[in-house]
């Protein structure tokens, strides 16, 4: 636990100051009255919108996460918007589409709450980030295809967004042994592929992640299971990450679809 502190400490003693970063923001033309973020949990952030919803600074307020790392993350947004998140990993100030953990419409009156996982690239260095959730009205804040606006810096009709700290701190990676290992095959693959644990330690889900983060598969057993299917025939050719939750833990490995 001591050499975890340290390593959290000697992080964030070797952050830049974030207030010196200038980043892009969108615009929403016709404002945010019904429309924004009403509140966002993600790990030690629990944030509940009070006062100007047009107020989108809350970097003061940070989340911890390993390199490689998921953390389970709630969004209720407002009257018929959907959630958009991304992260600023090349902290250029802009957040391509690359750096996008999330994004999805469902709406509803007077909100919806989004619940989901966001998963941290493997490789990605310790430091921190500005994480970025934008509430577009009527729309995944994604896709070109929406006619509300699109992106983490776009132009928007209605909606909001709101700014806070991802601490990346490093990976703390358990030993494998072989009552936790995780295996896979074929790999590579064109098509199906299945992924093992060891017995008596079943695989309660598998989430199937592309090189991003964003999940494209998932496995649920409807009973316990040490054989996980999954069929990567339709999705392009790649790197993946199969994330297995086990009984013992959370494991991940590198699936390559040819």
């Amino acid at each position: 636990m001591e050499q975890r502190y340290a390593l959290l400490l000697s992080t964030f003693l070797a952050l830049p100051a974030t207030e010196a970063q200038t980043y892009c923001a969108p615009t929403f033309d016709l404002g945010c009255s019904l429309w924004y973020n009403q509140s966002i949990i993600l790990g030690d952030i629990d944030w509940v919108m009070s006062g100007d919803c047009a107020d989108a600074d809350h970097s003061s307020l940070s989340a911890t996460v390993d390199a490689g790392g998921t953390l389970p993350m709630s969004v209720t947004s407002g009257n018929w918007t959907g959630c958009a998140v991304w992260v600023d990993f090349d902290q250029s100030g802009d957040f391509d589409d690359t750096e996008n953990l999330y994004y999805a419409y469902v709406g509803g009156d007077p909100g919806y709450t989004y619940e989901f996982d966001i998963t941290i690239p493997a490789g990605t260095a310790p430091d921190s980030y500005r994480l970025r959730v934008v509430a577009p009205w009527g729309s995944d804040g994604f896709l070109t295809t929406n006619t509300n606006g699109y992106g983490a810096c776009g132009a928007y009709q209605y909606g909001n967004y709101d700014d806070f700290t991802l601490v990346v701190a490093g990976s703390d990676a358990i030993e494998e042994t072989d009552a936790t290992r995780l295996s896979a095959g074929p790999n590579p693959t064109s098509g199906a592929i299945t992924v093992t644990s060891e017995p008596n330690n079943p695989i309660e889900r598998v989430v199937l992640r592309d090189v991003n983060g964003r999940p494209v598969q998932h496995f649920i057993p409807t009973t316990p299971t040490t054989n996980a299917q999954l069929d990567l025939a339709t999705l392009p050719a790649g790197l993946y990450l199969a994330q297995g939750y086990l009984a013992s833990g959370t494991r991940t490995l590198r699936l390559v679809k040819e």
